[in-house]
């Protein structure tokens, strides 16, 4: 029987702190009392009823996790949260178009709202929140890449794991997603959490140099096509929700 907590959810943090020089803050996805009370190494509930405790200024949930089943997003609507679904599969770069949608949904939850926060979850609240989150920093409010991943990991207090994610924001090419392979979690030791602190896994040339421009259009313009030919898949394929299917929680959903 396939276990109803997701894969590694237990050995994150729940919440993040607010992102320097933004109103954005992360958290692993709140699951269900029902299912954490049945799990005998869940040591302190994380649901929605935990969340708005936490985040006494929340405003807005955007929801990354590819799969409806975590909870009912209407406790957070009943709340008087706004709440964005974004279904996002794991591991793989998300199209731009679900990029674009994000950063427009934080847009408008922003322009309307002087104080509140916008909170943002994928399972873990790591990698495609932390590509998403870091896509917002860099392109709408101008924050060179590896500025925006080092203040995102700084507050989650976890490295992003993926490394295609962190070379598509670098403007580097990409390795291939590590699909189906295990994760191994990176917290931010006590002694990295400095001003100093640099992300290490891709040389650091300067996003904006003529090379990673060069790359960013290429990569762009690929993965449109890409984008293209999988909805022509899809649309030969059963218009079921595929979010809802079955599946185990042994990947990122």
């Amino acid at each position: 029987m396939v276990s109803a907590i997701p894969d590694r959810w237990l050995q994150y943090k729940a919440c993040g702190k607010v992102i320097e020089g933004t109103r954005i803050i992360c958290f692993k996805v709140p699951l269900k009392r029902v299912v954490q009370i049945k799990h005998r190494d869940v040591n302190e509930l994380w649901d929605i009823k935990a969340v708005l405790k936490k985040i006494p200024k929340l405003g807005a949930v955007v929801d990354l996790t590819n799969t409806t089943r975590y909870y009912d997003p209407k406790k957070f609507e009943m709340a008087g949260m706004r709440y964005k679904k974004i279904l996002m599969p794991g591991r793989i770069i998300p199209p731009e178009d679900k990029v674009t949608e994000f950063m427009n949904a934080v847009d408008t939850f922003l322009e309307d709202n002087d104080d509140k926060l916008v909170g943002v979850h994928c399972t873990h609240g790591l990698n495609r929140t932390g590509y998403m989150v870091c896509r917002y920093m860099r392109d709408r409010l101008g924050v060179p890449a590896a500025v925006a991943i080092r203040r995102f990991e700084l507050a989650r207090g976890y490295q992003i794991e993926r490394d295609n994610y962190v070379a598509d924001l670098l403007g580097k090419r990409p390795p291939s997603p590590d699909i189906g392979l295990e994760t191994t979690i990176k917290p931010i030791a006590q002694k990295d959490k400095s001003k100093n602190w640099k992300v290490s896994r891709f040389d650091q040339k300067a996003y904006d140099g003529e090379e990673t421009k060069f790359y960013k259009r290429k990569f762009n313009r690929e993965r449109s096509e890409e984008e293209s030919r999988r909805g022509k898949r899809r649309r030969n394929r059963s218009s079921s929700d595929y979010s809802d299917r079955s599946f185990d929680y042994k990947f990122d959903y």
